[in-house]
């Protein structure tokens, strides 16, 4: 469909912007020139017609958009890693919060970084994969979900084009040009990301309810976290550097607490990680997880505790105790299971059980 005719069919005001763009060019000449109320109305009509197009996009061009990603990525083409972000999608998909349909593969660069697109498209770094597990991972790809849930690609792109260089492309003769010009800036968006810090903000909260929600440990929010962190720092600048190189993500210990917050809220705040790395039950300490091989101790922490919130949260408060295969259990629900150095499984669940009959 024409950008004329999408435009036509929003509003007066798009109405107008139409009336504008057929306007003979010696009629509104060039934009510097033009009275206050033409500029006004310029800027409407030019941020409308971008709007449009994008929404247009994203809603409507899937298709392109993957293969124009994927062009750029690279495809990691492996079957394990496909069926697991399959699995994952559809078990955040079915409490029914998310709406949009979306295209999520795997890219073969080892970084540790996920991202969304125009038309829902979501590519996850086989870095990611190697790092993260599943739990972990869930929160990733929802809090990449949550952006595209609240179209922040859509928002960036048309926030992210000068008012002026829109002004001139709504002014511009050839319709054609104009849609291949935005086109050029959609597919470049992967490499030029425009959130805001709000809108970290907002995609990391609906990301924690949306794997909560879809049943993944609510813990694994806070524990992918303090594992980019200890990869990546905080990827925060402050004084002169910020200003070089501003911030558009926030702290990442500011988004490991946000979290950490998030789970003793899910708990009913009954269980709490302190210091990110002691799990206190009703204020009473449990536990100070070790360091494993697969595990930093920070994020045991931060996944035994969400297990703990999952009792807490769900009123299924059970006697602890100690499965065949050396795990503790409240009822149906695995706690942990211990690390060489931990303390022992009969010394975690006495420590439950007495925090839980007083």
């Amino acid at each position: 469909m024409l950008l004329v005719k999408i435009l036509f069919k929003k509003s007066m005001i798009l109405s107008l912007a139409v009336c504008l763009l057929i306007m003979p060019i010696a009629q509104i000449q060039k934009a510097e020139a033009a009275s206050f109320v033409q500029k006004f109305l310029y800027s409407a009509a030019a941020v409308t017609l971008i709007t449009a197009y994008y929404n247009n996009a994203n809603d409507k061009g899937q298709k392109e958009s993957l293969a124009s990603t994927q062009k750029q990525t690279g495809v990691y083409d492996n079957e394990e890693a496909k069926q697991r972000i399959n699995n994952i999608e559809t078990q955040l998909k079915t409490p029914g919060l998310i709406k949009a349909q979306y295209a999520i593969y795997a890219n073969p660069k080892k970084e540790f970084n996920a991202f969304c697109t125009l038309g829902h498209v979501i590519s996850i770094n086989k870095g990611a994969l190697d790092t993260l597990d599943d739990d972990e991972l869930a929160v990733v790809m929802s809090h990449e979900i949550g952006h595209g849930e609240e179209k922040h690609v859509v928002t960036g792109l048309t926030k992210g084009i000068s008012l002026g260089y829109a002004v001139d492309l709504f002014l511009g003769s050839n319709q054609n040009d104009t849609s291949a010009i935005l086109s050029t800036i959609g597919a470049n968006y992967i490499n030029n990301e425009m959130f805001t810090m709000e809108q970290e903000w907002k995609a990391d909260n609906l990301g924690f309810s949306y794997a909560t929600a879809a049943g993944f440990n609510p813990g694994g929010a806070a524990a992918s976290m303090v594992k980019m962190r200890s990869i990546y720092g905080e990827l925060h600048h402050e004084g002169l550097a910020k200003v070089v190189n501003p911030n558009n993500h926030p702290k990442t210990s500011d988004r490991v607490n946000n979290f950490s917050t998030k789970l003793t809220t899910y708990s009913n705040n009954h269980v709490m990680v302190k210091n990110d790395k002691t799990i206190f039950i009703d204020d009473k300490e449990v536990l100070t997880p070790v360091k494993t091989s697969g595990y930093l101790a920070e994020e045991r922490a931060y996944l035994i505790a969400g297990n703990l919130a999952r009792v807490y949260h769900n009123g299924d408060m059970g006697t602890a105790i100690v499965g065949e295969d050396g795990t503790v259990y409240i009822g149906s629900q695995k706690i942990s299971n211990l690390a060489e150095n931990d303390i022992s499984a009969y010394e975690l669940s006495n420590r439950i059980n007495e925090i839980n009959n007083k």
